[in-house]
């Protein structure tokens, strides 16, 4: 597949500035998208016969009030009782975040909670603040597989081979450590940790950088405070106006931000008619990064918040929707207090 000069600036730009895991694996894989990859495989190779569209649902965070780091305000997902919110593709539905469970226990390292939708994948992450000379932020992964789904070993992004290695009960289900090495469950600090809930479906952690010689142990602990159930991860903004097919093709809400030092942002792309637009959304005080605008960007401040649009193109966009300005005005900012935003973003 080819791809305009533009895309690939943007996908270099997202490879520069989103964390990588440790080069103990791989130094190729320092990619976030090594990660999602591996997920899919893993999920390919355990599937059997459930289709091969069947869309991937991965776990959400959420942080204990003990657990918050000072300055990055905590959104707690939502429980939903709706089965066809998470029946449905990843995206398609009103709220770009509905996933297949939360935390509880988050270490003090790793208690900033963050929510990603990319290649029809919805991920999570908990991050702590970058340092030391390098900048590494502590992370811990997290992924629900689908019920009846059990994943299984294979190859490393390297080309070794994996192992398993016992793990204690996870609340009294079987749980295994992933590694690279027969002999070492932390896999160079680089540590995946696989268990079942009561009712049978997996659960994964990955966590790295996270600077302890107790990483079994405190997986352990954040394994066995996931709840496996529905929520949606409430945004602060909704959309209105948008043709019944719309869907966000990709979905960032990182906490801290990554386009610069601020609290948090959140980046949207949603599919509009046969176009995509870029909807950016952050902190009007939050300090910025010296970025240029884009050509045919649009951005306005209200109730505290900056919005920008950016369309991709305009070809197959709707009439009302045929600039970011047009598309702007549909955007309807919600505040910075994360009490006051919703999960119903994406309204026709």
């Amino acid at each position: 597949m080819l791809i305009d000069d533009e895309e690939l600036h943007a996908a270099i730009e997202d490879l520069t500035t989103r964390p990588a895991p440790p080069s103990s694996i791989d130094p190729g894989s320092a990619i976030s998208r090594g990660r999602e990859i591996r997920r899919r495989r893993g999920i390919a190779r355990g599937a059997g016969g459930i289709a091969a569209g069947a869309a991937i649902a991965l776990l959400a965070v959420t942080v204990l009030p003990t657990h918050r780091s000072s300055g990055y305000d905590s959104v707690a997902p939502q429980p939903t009782t709706s089965a066809s919110a998470l029946a449905q593709a990843p995206g398609s539905g009103p709220d770009p975040l509905t996933l297949s469970g939360t935390f509880g226990w988050l270490p003090a390292n790793a208690a900033n909670a963050g929510y990603s939708l990319h290649d029809n994948e919805l991920q999570a992450v908990a991050r702590g603040v970058p340092s030391g000379p390098a900048q590494l932020s502590p992370m811990i992964w997290l992924t629900v597989y689908p019920e009846g789904v059990t994943p299984s070993l294979g190859l490393a992004a390297d080309g070794k081979p994996e192992f398993r290695i016992a793990a204690p009960d996870v609340n009294g289900q079987p749980a295994y450590w992933m590694t690279e090495s027969r002999t070492d469950p932390t896999n160079a600090d680089d540590t995946y940790l696989r268990w079942q809930s009561p009712d049978g479906q997996w659960g994964e952690l990955h966590g790295y950088y996270l600077a302890t010689s107790a990483i079994t142990a405190e997986l352990l602990r954040v394994a066995a405070g996931v709840d496996f159930a529905p929520h949606s991860v409430p945004l602060p903004l909704w959309i209105s106006g948008l043709p019944r097919t719309t869907v966000a093709v990709e979905a960032d809400l990182d906490r801290p931000a990554m386009s610069g030092p601020g609290p948090w942002d959140l980046e949207l792309i949603l599919m509009i008619g046969g176009d995509t637009v870029q909807i950016s959304v952050e902190p009007a005080a939050a300090p910025k990064n010296a970025v240029p605008p884009l050509a045919g960007q649009s951005c306005a401040t209200a109730h505290g918040l900056t919005a920008c649009v950016l369309p991709n193109a305009t070809a197959g966009l709707p009439s009302t929707l045929s600039s970011a300005a047009a598309i702007l005005r549909h955007v309807n900012l919600l505040g910075t207090d994360s009490a006051s935003w919703t999960t119903d973003v994406i309204r026709n």
